[in-house]
């Protein structure tokens, strides 16, 4: 089974037609960067824009779950984002990385991407080419997009160095691409898709702090579950159960907030914590 090269071509030229209309509407090019951007006084409701195109470019090109779980993150993303206070530019571009760190997985088939079940050796490896394909897309558009092609590539690099398609290690991931690997793989985790049902949201949280240290920068885990470990942010996703009965071995909130001091202070939490 192969890439669908002529979707990825497709999708490039839709979303390049989608940007130039709103440049133009604001009077500036597809070769600025985003520090040209935010610097305009009205940037708010240019990104605003930006981020329409984007995402009727993921509404014909991506199924309806993909299109979700980007809009879920960018609103996840820019609050770990701002808890870290990130200056307003880096706050941009990971709004916009948010929505389109799986813009890639246009090239991938749909019968892999909702397959109810386990993939095979051969899908896995189709599913790990997305960051790349999605970095050649973003880059082939230029400009801001070169720059968010850098975080698309890397939203699935590992702490520990066991991630993809590189290989980095620590620090040589940009932050903000650690930043959508943690929120990434806990939506993942709490809420429904093709191939699983939602975990606990504690549960997901202690999948988190268990990782801190291997798969996440710690310190991204730590601020992520702060932020996120409120009633507000419990709601977040409808259906999906905060916690599951005594009975079970899921974690009371004071231990994972336990563990959220931990990480902060700099200590790793492991799987016997």
């Amino acid at each position: 089974m192969l890439i669908n090269g002529t979707a990825t071509l497709c999708c490039e030229n839709f979303l390049r037609q989608e940007l130039i209309c709103v440049f133009a509407h604001y009077g500036y090019s597809l070769t600025e960067n985003i520090v040209d951007i935010s610097s305009r006084n009205d940037v708010q409701y240019r990104v605003q824009a930006l981020e329409l195109a984007i995402q009727r470019t993921l509404s014909v090109w991506c199924d309806a779950a993909t299109c979700a779980h980007a809009r879920r993150l960018v609103r996840i993303a820019e609050t770990v984002g701002s808890a870290l206070h990130l200056p307003q530019p880096e706050l941009i571009l990971l709004r916009l990385a948010a929505l389109l760190h799986d813009i890639g997985k246009v090239a991938i088939p749909d019968t892999i991407l909702q397959k109810r079940g386990p993939l095979d050796e051969d899908e896995r490896a189709l599913v790990r080419l997305h960051p790349e394909i999605g970095q050649k897309l973003l880059q082939h558009i230029g400009g801001l997009f070169e720059q968010i092609a850098l975080l698309v590539v890397a939203h699935h690099e590992a702490w520990d160095g066991n991630g993809y398609p590189v290989g980095l290690t620590g620090k040589e991931i940009p932050l903000l691409a650690r930043i959508l690997a943690v929120v990434d793989s806990y939506d993942a985790m709490v809420s429904y898709r093709a191939y699983g049902k939602p975990l606990p949201i504690l549960h997901a949280c202690r999948e988190l702090i268990c990782c801190a240290g291997h798969q996440f920068d710690p310190q991204i885990v730590g601020v992520f579950l702060q932020v996120l470990l409120n009633e507000s942010q419990m709601q977040a996703y409808p259906g999906v159960p905060a916690k599951r009965s005594p009975a079970t071995n899921e974690p009371a909130l004071a231990d994972v907030m336990s563990a959220v001091l931990l990480l902060q202070s700099g200590v790793y939490v492991r799987e016997s914590a």
